[in-house]
């Protein structure tokens, strides 16, 4: 196990300089990393969750990918469920009743943003620093083993045109007393022929109060909502936690929502994490009643399974409340080959 250098704190002026870097870095890291644009544009690499092993069948484990692979676990269980970094250092306790970070491990900072590798470094960690930072037993990363970037796709898997397995990622955990790891492999797909398509199927208790509209034409798919009417009106984010809200003063975002920590714009209002168990710390995103967003849960990045056939691949819900009363927002996501497009006049 490679030694830690415990003298080089997070903290202060170098931790503020090593996340603006993080945040500079950001961009050019996801313009030019090879994994999300492999092939010569001919394809993509994906980072794909195995069967969760027995012993930690309890767990609820998700892979999500936004702008890079996220991992979220929820242990309902009564045991501790410990992460370690790749050195072997735990830097994630999830459970039994909340999840903590070590605040003075790097790999703690290097996964709780969407950052380029190396902006902080693994070496600069100290002391072990544990501190409470979500009061539930759910924690969701941006964990470096899950990034594609650096994942090389042979020439041969490439001029093969097909998906194909080209490597494995693995996080070493501990439930209990309990050694095993979460683990998943790397897929590169090829590019498919067609477009993925959002829309609106049902606007459940806003009919007649509000428009809203798919904003299609990538794997991340957006919303418009106009809203006219008089109670205020909350979006619900993927963890039931408030999202935004409209009223007659503008749109406001929980910037301690999961769910905006993904589909925040460069210059608005940025997530911060929610370290003092308030529901909600809201700021303004419009003046006005009007609002479009990237919505994760309209999206879909997993493989199309006839992609030379129309079809919808995903049907998806907002919770919504009006005043106090509570809704859905319904729609349903398509894949559309090129045919199919051209044939639509699209």
């Amino acid at each position: 196990m490679r030694c830690l250098n415990l003298s080089r704190p997070l903290r202060g002026r170098r931790y503020v300089a090593l996340l603006t870097a993080a945040l500079t870095l950001l961009w050019t890291a996801f313009a030019h990393g090879h994994g999300e644009n492999s092939g010569e544009d001919k394809g993509s690499v994906h980072a794909v969750l195995d069967p969760i092993p027995p012993e930690l069948s309890d767990l609820r484990v998700q892979l999500r990918r936004t702008l890079a692979p996220q991992l979220l676990v929820g242990n309902p269980t009564d045991k501790m469920l410990i992460v370690e970094d790749e050195n072997g250092r735990p830097f994630l306790r999830i459970g039994p009743d909340k999840a903590k970070g070590d605040l003075g491990a790097a790999e703690f900072h290097r996964t709780n943003t969407i950052m380029a590798p190396g902006a902080i470094p693994a070496e600069a960690s100290e002391n072990p620093r544990w501190a409470v930072v979500e009061t539930t037993p759910n924690w969701g990363w941006f964990d470096l083993r899950l990034r594609t970037d650096g994942v090389d796709v042979p020439h041969q898997v490439v001029d093969g045109g097909e998906p194909a397995p080209i490597g494995t990622w693995s996080i070493p955990v501990q439930l209990g007393d309990t050694q095993s790891t979460i683990s998943g492999h790397f897929e590169y797909r090829p590019n498919a022929a067609g477009i993925i398509q959002a829309k609106v199927a049902d606007l459940g208790a806003l009919k007649g109060q509000a428009l809203v509209r798919a904003m299609p034409g990538s794997s991340r798919p957006g919303l418009f909502l106009s809203y006219n009417g008089d109670s205020p009106l909350t979006l619900m984010g993927e963890q039931g936690e408030p999202f935004l809200r409209f009223s007659q003063q503008g749109v406001d975002v929980n910037r301690h929502s999961q769910t905006w920590a993904s589909a925040a714009p460069a210059g608005a209002p940025s997530f911060v994490e929610n370290t003092d168990a308030a529901e909600a710390s809201w700021a303004q995103v419009s003046g006005g009643k009007s609002y479009g967003w990237i919505e994760p849960r309209a999206g879909y990045s997993n493989r199309v399974e006839n992609p030379s056939q129309p079809s919808v691949i995903k049907r998806w819900q907002i919770p919504i409340q009006i005043g106090d009363k509570k809704s859905l927002i319904e729609g349903e996501t398509e894949w559309l080959p090129v045919k199919q497009v051209a044939d639509k006049g699209l």
